[in-house]
């Protein structure tokens, strides 16, 4: 879709974002981050995971938002911006930081059927051009873990 309205840059103002990982309380089971927290919320015994040694970068989905206001407030000389924390935190860090918020253990079980032979180890977004518009990260992932672990 990027390469398709590359054609119309100098017809239209478009600015074209890429979202990286986002989360934050309220998010689908689904998602991995939503899926950890579910379970240490409800102090279960295991969980069943893929690939332990990923890290993603992700980002609360309040400052994604953020994010999407200063773009729409700002005129900005960038055709194309990631919205990105620019840092990863590994699955193994997630749940360390879910035990130490919670203070439950639970048994961390690699189901091969989630493991993804071709996984990228590590993944990272650079968001220097979006904090180069005046965008600020106010919430570290450990701040957004907690508010999903404890939120009502």
């Amino acid at each position: 879709m990027e390469h398709m309205v590359r054609g119309h840059f100098s017809d239209l103002d478009i600015l074209v974002v890429r979202p990286f990982n986002y989360t934050g309380w309220g998010q689908s089971k689904n998602f991995l981050v939503p899926k950890i927290v579910d379970h240490f919320r409800h102090k279960v015994d295991l969980i069943e995971l893929g690939n332990l040694d990923v890290a993603r970068d992700f980002l609360d989905v309040r400052d994604v938002v953020a994010a999407y206001v200063q773009l729409l407030e700002v005129k900005t000389e960038f055709d194309v911006l990631n919205i990105c924390a620019g840092d990863v935190v590994s699955l193994e860090r997630i749940i360390t930081m879910a035990q130490e918020i919670t203070g439950h253990r639970m048994e961390v079980r690699v189901n091969p059927a989630f493991v993804r032979q071709n996984e990228i180890k590590r993944l990272a977004g650079d968001n220097s051009c979006l904090k180069q518009t005046g965008w600020v990260r106010r919430h570290s992932f450990y701040e957004t873990l907690n508010w999903m672990l404890t939120a009502v």
